[in-house]
């Protein structure tokens, strides 16, 4: 087995423990400084650092959903110390359908997860569907202005 078929074992194990609902298992592959980094402006968006808090998370995808959370590997990529997982995300919550397609990369060192980053192609998507409720949701002027924030803050002026 090459070093690449081990890291897309290890993390393809991975995705069968969460698949299984065994978050004790995949704790296991995880190191104790584990940080996963979740994209977006949901109330699930944000840093979770620790074996505890990943798996917090992880099961939090699943309790909102009330199981419908799932995860379809279409490809991983691996080289040493990396992989990169494309996947399919389904869910159904309060009426909302979730389908969005999604690359998340792994960094692994030692043979544990070290670091996972999350790469949304829908983030506006994955964003509405985890939204709360219309009074919770962002209008049009709030992702405006912060937008035109974050303009300003990159030093690019102000959006047309």
């Amino acid at each position: 087995m090459t070093k690449e078929d081990a890291y897309e074992s290890l993390v393809r194990r991975t995705y069968q423990d969460f698949e299984s609902g065994d978050l004790d298992l995949l704790g296991v592959v995880m190191a104790r400084e584990v940080v996963w980094h979740e994209p977006g402006r949901s109330s699930l968006a944000g840093d979770y650092k620790g074996p505890e808090e990943v798996l917090g998370f992880l099961g939090e995808l699943k309790a909102r959903t009330n199981g419908t959370f799932k995860i379809e590997v279409l490809d991983v990529l691996s080289e040493p110390e990396r992989a990169v997982v494309f996947q399919r995300e389904t869910a159904v919550r309060a009426e909302k359908t979730l389908d969005v397609i999604v690359a998340v990369e792994f960094e692994i060192h030692n043979g544990k997860i070290t670091e996972v980053t999350v790469y949304q192609h829908d983030a506006y998507a994955f964003d509405e569907f985890w939204a709360e409720g219309p009074d919770k949701e962002d209008s049009m002027d709030d992702v405006k202005s912060e937008l035109e924030r974050s303009a300003r803050e990159a030093g690019i002026g102000s959006l047309p």
